[in-house]
């Protein structure tokens, strides 16, 4: 391939060549892996169009220029993907700020899709003492009260979860909950969500990591009480 021959008397062939090393120079500067392999693409379809236009096509490295332009495209696709399941809706920052903080975005993301939006009106019962809870809720907006022997023992507000010990045990409940105030909360079906987690361990460790929190500061401010009594 002469360098210097031009395709239809336009842009001589050295000229792409030229393009695509200082695209893929610059692609090595940038930070912003996207940004990298949107140039990286830009430079495989310089050497890939040289290499296809030159007088005598060098089939071979076009081929192969195709080749690492398709790569780039489908992880900048993935990219894309994943930029976008670590979007959250104005609900979901303070529930993750709240209940998730210092946790993987896209795993907190997933973790939140996967429940569903309810609201309880004031008094209405989340658990029983006694019974099997069948779901998790995760509180957003509003107070629940834990009531034991008939008197309120702790309010739960936002990022708080409510049934966790008996989801994490599989027993009844060990105290009832009641909406204290309407709540909005994020609701999962403890079957659903057993096997969800068993379907995604990287998004396990996530629940397991909030629900520990949120079981240790219970604990902590149960402790607090009795030894004030």
């Amino acid at each position: 391939m002469d360098g210097m021959d031009a395709i239809d008397g336009g842009i001589p062939v050295e000229a792409l060549i030229h393009a695509a090393y200082i695209l893929t120079a610059l692609a090595f500067l940038l930070r912003d892996i996207l940004w990298l392999r949107v140039l990286a693409m830009a430079a495989n379809l310089c050497i890939a169009a040289a290499a296809f236009l030159a007088p005598t096509p060098a089939w071979a490295v076009a081929a192969w220029a195709g080749t690492f332009f398709l790569i780039n495209l489908g992880h900048s696709a993935w990219l894309v993907h994943e930029r976008h399941l670590r979007r959250f809706t104005e609900e979901e920052q303070r529930l993750r700020d709240t209940a998730f903080p210092s946790l993987d975005p896209m795993n907190v993301r997933r973790l939140l899709r996967c429940g569903r939006w309810v609201e309880h009106a004031k008094d209405k019962s989340l658990t029983l003492q006694g019974v099997h809870p069948e779901d998790l809720v995760l509180i957003s907006e509003g107070e629940a009260a834990v009531c034991l022997g008939g008197r309120v023992v702790r309010r739960l507000g936002c990022g708080k979860f409510v049934g966790e010990i008996g989801f994490l045990s599989e027993e009844p409940a060990t105290a009832n909950v009641v909406a204290a105030t309407p709540l909005r909360c994020l609701t999962w079906k403890a079957a659903e969500l057993r096997r969800f987690l068993a379907r995604h361990p990287e998004v396990r460790t996530v629940f397991h990591a909030a629900v520990g929190k949120d079981l240790a500061e219970k604990i902590a401010a149960h402790n607090v009480r009795l030894s004030a009594v």
